[in-house]
């Protein structure tokens, strides 16, 4: 009896020794553990140091068995940054970020916010004017499996149960930063090339500016509208077969501002080709034909639906009279050609060149079976002299999808607007339609 009394009490020892161990480990670790354990708050906007206003931490103890609360709360100083001569400034995160929270308001005018989302959403959020702009930045460092939703924010020093969710346990938290800030942006320009050739495609990117309104752009080389791209405005210009030589102007109003930029066109020497007489066209065919496709020449485009090359409407072919070529009939010298008219083998499918929303499928007199597919920007396919119709007005159809059975011949003209352009550069990826993809 005496000897199982003394192994109790030993072990009672044991365990008073290992109880009192652990919590000499516990105190040095709470002790050791400071606000120096946490991560660096090295956020940045617009190339600027952020301070941290608030903070709330939990940093692991003894290998994370419980955390360390550090929490201090936002205080009423704003930092201010001046002024930023950029459209959209930049949220430069530190390495250690897993998630982060940004809010814009009006400097002065409430709360109202113009922005209310994360980071990555704030890539696509375009400023309303030049003026004064309010933010509150929060920045998490958050384990797989935790949402700052499911973030309880603890008492400054309190000890808490660690979540467990990761090995080795890292500092989970947040630091928040108030900041206001100036912007002051003008558009700038950017065109893909200086110089084309004649049946290329010049892309121009108009960035630097704030608000929603649509850059106007003019030029002689045709009617060209733009679309929102990453970086603002995008628009494209046709450089047509019969675009003159030479340096072209191109003249772009927004906001209260104008700006020029010069494009140069090369000839190019698109040659000859034997053509058969056309049969004159009544003008019933003249007006069905005018109806049904001109209003495309200058519809509002579609948001850029194309990525990466185009393909041949047809795999196999034989090109009868090339884009740009003179058409000679019956030795007579007449008009240069505006599309492409391929020999095909009957039957075969007619592909679409790229993705898009079918906006014409119908017969017309003047071209027959036609089928014409925004691609967006003002860039449009047309298909003429189909055997047949498989597709119709509104769908979207992906780069490849039959649209209808090919005839013995079938013509195809690239058009941005009204004027048209080479497939040549489309189908090999070449040109400024493949410029900066978005």
């Amino acid at each position: 009896m005496r000897i199982i009394q003394n192994i109790l009490l030993w072990l009672l020892g044991v365990a008073a020794g290992i109880a009192v161990l652990l919590g000499a480990v516990m105190a040095a670790s709470y002790a050791f553990t400071t606000d120096g354990s946490r991560p660096d708050p090295a956020a940045q906007f617009g190339g600027a140091q952020l301070e941290a206003n608030g903070s709330c931490w939990q940093v692991p103890l003894i290998g994370g068995m419980l955390d360390r609360a550090f929490y201090a709360p936002s205080t009423l100083s704003v930092q201010k940054l001046g002024v930023l001569y950029e459209a959209h400034p930049a949220v430069t995160l530190p390495d250690w970020a897993t998630h982060a929270t940004l809010r814009i308001t009006a400097d002065g005018l409430g709360d109202a916010a113009y922005f209310d989302g994360t980071v990555e959403e704030y890539a696509a959020f375009l400023y309303p004017a030049n003026g004064e702009y309010k933010a509150e930045l929060t920045v998490w460092r958050l384990p797989a499996g935790m949402t700052d939703v499911d973030f309880d924010r603890p008492a400054d020093g309190a000890l808490v149960r660690n979540a467990g969710l990761e090995r080795p346990a890292q500092p989970t938290g947040y630091y928040r930063y108030a900041f206001r800030y100036t912007i002051q942006a003008s558009a700038e320009l950017e065109l893909s090339a200086q110089r084309i050739e004649q049946g290329g495609i010049a892309a121009l990117e108009i960035g630097g500016m704030v608000g929603s309104e649509e850059p106007a752009v003019t030029t002689d080389l045709g009617s060209v509208r733009c679309v929102r791209s990453p970086a603002g405005w995008r628009c494209y210009i046709p450089a047509a077969y019969n675009a003159s030589a030479g340096s072209h102007e191109i003249t772009v109003a927004v906001g209260g501002e104008t700006l020029t930029a010069s494009l140069v066109v090369t000839a190019k020497a698109f040659g000859e080709a034997e053509a058969q007489p056309e049969p004159p066209a009544d003008a019933a065919a003249n007006e069905e034909f005018r109806s049904a496709i001109w209003p495309l020449y200058e519809a509002a485009p579609r948001d850029k639906m194309w990525q990466g090359a185009f393909l041949s409407p047809v795999e196999t072919y034989t090109v009868l009279i090339d884009y740009g070529q003179t058409k000679v009939t019956d030795g007579e010298r007449g008009a240069q050609s505006n599309s492409t008219l391929l020999y095909t083998i009957p039957g075969e499918p007619v592909r679409a060149p790229a993705a898009g929303v079918v906006a014409v499928a119908q017969p017309l007199a003047l071209t027959g079976n036609t089928v014409v597919i925004d691609h967006g920007c003002g860039l449009r396919s047309y298909l003429y002299g189909l055997a047949g119709i498989d597709v119709k007005p509104g769908q979207t159809v992906e780069r490849g999808q039959a649209v209808g059975p090919v005839g013995e011949t079938l013509t195809l003209d690239f058009k941005i607007g009204s004027r048209s352009v080479s497939p040549w550069p489309l189908f090999q990826t070449s040109g400024g339609a493949f410029w900066r993809e978005f």
